[in-house]
């Protein structure tokens, strides 16, 4: 893999990237950039190869080729520790972590930061706030509903606040609420965030930019409102849908 720079104006820039499992291409080719401050999103059926892509931005897969960088700087001239400060993941199996509280998971993260003690309280504090979880900080985790766990997990990388946020289903387990209170968050705090999600009518309210992949490749990307037209969702989602406005109406499968 080459490790030259990479001239973007761009928070995160991916190019060419190609990723296999078991010696299958689950990722081919695949291409985007994300200006600082955007929120984009990767969208598509089950098995697109979403979440894979996601993986080797926070190093839990390697890529077969292409490249990835960071406001300028490839991803493997930073150290684990500078990369793991400077982006934050929200994965789909982070993982009970047996025997910890809220309070003692959130604190997991920011420790690793080298903070004072007293930032680090006030953090965890605030995080544990805006999840709705003061009441439950020291209860132990395994308690928790999955709902409850997923915020815990989610005022964990507020707490953390890196410059990018990776985030993978975001609102799986969410309530209603929940689902517009935590990304409202991330959309105030003006980060530079990719997300994969399944519910569109998401997408169409928090990304700037979208990209369609199928069968491991980004077949088509723009501005939700452009791209999630009536023909899109029968050709790619297979149902008979289309957007009034930011409401997704569906007729049904197809």
């Amino acid at each position: 893999m080459l490790h030259e720079p990479i001239r973007e104006e761009a928070a995160l820039c991916i190019r060419n990237l190609s990723v296999a499992v078991e010696g299958r291409g689950v990722v081919r080719d695949a291409s985007l950039s994300v200006p600082t401050g955007e929120i984009h999103g990767l969208l598509g059926p089950n098995g697109a190869g979403k979440t894979t892509l996601l993986r080797t931005l926070y190093r839990a897969s390697r890529p077969a080729s292409g490249q990835i960088a960071a406001f300028g700087r490839d991803m493997y001239s930073y150290s684990h520790a500078e990369w793991a400060h400077l982006l934050g993941a929200l994965v789909q199996s982070a993982g009970l972590l047996a025997g910890l509280t809220p309070r003692d998971i959130v604190e997991i993260g920011l420790e690793a930061q080298g903070l004072e003690r007293g930032e680090i309280r006030d953090r965890r504090d605030e995080a544990l706030g805006i999840v709705g979880l003061t009441d439950k900080a020291d209860q132990s985790a395994d308690r928790l509903s999955g709902g409850e766990l997923q915020r815990c997990y989610f005022a964990q990388l507020l707490a953390c606040d890196p410059r990018i946020y990776v985030l993978d289903e975001p609102t799986n387990h969410l309530d209603l609420h929940y689902q517009l209170v935590l990304l409202d968050e991330v959309r105030r705090r003006g980060r530079t965030v990719l997300m994969c999600l399944h519910d569109l009518t998401l997408a169409m309210r928090y990304c700037h930019k979208v990209y369609l992949m199928q069968s491991g490749r980004i077949v088509a990307s723009g501005p939700p409102a452009e791209l999630l037209s009536r023909d899109m969702l029968m050709t790619h989602y297979r149902v008979d849908a289309e957007f009034r406005g930011k409401a997704l109406e569906v007729t049904g499968p197809i």
